[in-house]
């Protein structure tokens, strides 16, 4: 329950702020795996990559989801790429702590991992459970139920 309404402070903001946290967390975890192997990463390299990532990233996620604000609940897609990206700052942080850059580097990575973990977690259940089930039957545009289709024998 917790980590539903933590993923829902992040999910049910603006897309301009949820693109903006995406991209600078992927930017962080990017960096993070970049400097894995630095003992000494130079910091104005590390913000100049983190910021680069952020908009390569962030912008069209931006997009995507720009268009789909009418939708109540986020697209499979939102739900992948949160769980995606939080798997990958996992990953960065594993390679920078046992990497030459230790808890210097892997610092980096606990942001993502800290803020993406609610939504990645609900994203992940969300997307099992979508692919346990062949999902809603069809419906007309009014939202009714399709009626199942009953053949009927010509009478003469």
């Amino acid at each position: 329950m917790i980590w539903a309404l933590l993923a829902a402070y992040l999910t049910k903001r603006p897309p301009w702020i949820q693109a903006v946290v995406f991209g600078l967390c992927v930017g962080l975890f990017v960096a993070a795996a970049d400097h894995a192997n630095d003992r000494e990463p130079v910091l104005s390299t590390v913000v100049i990559q983190v910021l680069a990532f952020a908009a390569v990233v962030g912008g069209p996620f931006y997009l995507g989801l720009r268009s789909h604000t009418a939708v109540a609940d986020p697209p499979t897609w939102v739900d992948v790429a949160y769980a995606a990206a939080w798997v990958l700052a996992l990953v960065a942080a594993l390679l920078a702590l046992f990497g030459e850059g230790g808890l210097k580097v892997a610092v980096l990575a606990i942001v993502p991992i800290v803020l993406l973990a609610p939504p990645a977690l609900v994203g992940i259940r969300m997307v099992i459970e979508r692919r346990g089930h062949p999902g809603p039957p069809p419906s007309d545009p009014a939202g009714r139920k399709a009626a199942p289709h009953v053949h009927e024998e010509p009478t003469t």
